[in-house]
């Protein structure tokens, strides 16, 4: 029964995530054609358009070749780690369509002259963004609650503690006690919680990409996509830290005999935090686009300025390196969100920080297994 409901799971999780790669060509702001910025006339003329259904026939392919092996892993060979890895499949196939448009977009590329700077200048005063500092702080309260409640029931412990749980919450491995059994999710809990915290509230500051000469229209459709994305990430940080904690705790219950089963409520978050994560996502992307670019229709032909619009500035359309622009978030060229300036030494630190420090858990993890 676990493993059908975990395989639907994969194949519904496919669907989902499938039909928002779909939506990426739709809600980038005009200009922009895969990583590419090839100007407002282009991107939507007909060189445009034969790229952008090549790279849709390509990835229903792809989903297509995802659902068979999906499928067939799950039902003829009942297979979880097969279903898993034909999920993993469409990603790459994203990736392989994603890099041949963007050669293809090169040839249109706009490179006339150096894209103009510009920057609007508004008299009202925007609201703090409460949310991504409420993440941060519920995060590092989280997190060492985590800890210090693990930390100080570690010595009650009996010799096998649970590891891995089933699909409602019934313990079904054990592995002798040790650091990295005891005390591996206490610090998760506070790595994701601070971390996504920390996301969000970056994404709240994040660089404004604005259009030419258009009396703070694309201004202000970019105040309310950040602030948008900015709260959805800190309520994802929220859900997430809760998660964490309570399954930390609860772990620790089951182990000491307290509990028979995982907290339900720890079950009903994590079910929450799926359902808002993918419908957040699809109704940003519905209702404001990249950037806010259905937020700004009456000045969309308008040509993009600044960094947005400068292709030297970008490698493969993905990364933006721009080590004058003191910027550490800037907007995607493609997708949903924001991406960091890998020319900014802050916000290379930060992310190297933030991927050493798992890394540095990680090899704990296996010294003390």
């Amino acid at each position: 029964m676990e493993t059908r409901i975990t395989w639907i799971s994969l194949v519904v999780l496919l669907a989902i995530v499938g039909g928002l790669y779909f939506l990426f060509p739709r809600i980038s702001r005009r200009g922009l054609l895969f990583g590419v910025y090839v100007g407002e006339e282009a991107s939507k003329g007909e060189a445009a358009r034969r790229i952008t259904r090549s790279w849709y026939v390509g990835m229903a392919l792809w989903l297509a070749a995802s659902f068979a092996g999906a499928i067939l892993a799950g039902v003829l060979f009942r297979s979880i780690p097969g279903s898993l890895a034909a999920v993993f499949l469409f990603p790459i196939g994203f990736l392989a369509e994603y890099l041949r448009a963007y050669r293809r977009a090169r040839g249109l590329a706009c490179e006339e002259a150096e894209p103009a700077a510009a920057a609007f200048i508004g008299t009202e005063e925007q609201k703090p963004l409460l949310l991504p500092n409420l993440a941060m702080g519920l995060g590092l309260a989280g997190g060492l609650y985590a800890i210090g409640y693990a930390w100080s029931h570690y010595s009650q412990l009996p010799d096998l503690v649970p590891t891995h749980f089933g699909l409602w919450g019934q313990p079904d491995a054990w592995r002798l006690r040790s650091f990295s059994t005891v005390m591996l999710l206490p610090i998760m809990s506070l790595v994701m919680g601070v971390g996504l915290g920390g996301v969000a509230y970056l994404t709240g500051r994040a660089k404004r990409a604005i259009r030419y000469r258009d009396r703070g229209v694309s201004f202000e459709a970019q105040q309310r996509f950040r602030r948008i994305m900015a709260n959805f990430l800190a309520i994802t940080s929220l859900l997430v830290t809760g998660m964490m904690a309570i399954l930390s705790q609860s772990s620790i219950r089951v182990a000491l005999k307290e509990d028979q089963a995982l907290s339900p409520a720890m079950m009903i978050l994590a079910l929450i935090l799926l359902v808002f994560a993918l419908s957040g996502s699809i109704y940003i992307a519905l209702k404001y686009g990249q950037g806010g670019s259905r937020l700004e229709k009456s000045a969309e032909d308008l040509p993009l300025t600044d960094g947005l619009a400068d292709n030297r500035l970008w490698v493969l359309g993905m990364f933006y390196v721009n080590r004058d622009d003191p910027s550490l978030f800037v907007e995607h060229r493609f997708g949903l969100g924001y991406t960091i300036n890998f020319g900014n030494p802050k916000a290379v630190a930060l992310v190297c920080g933030f991927f050493g420090l798992i890394i540095v858990i990680t090899i704990i993890v296996v010294l003390t297994h």
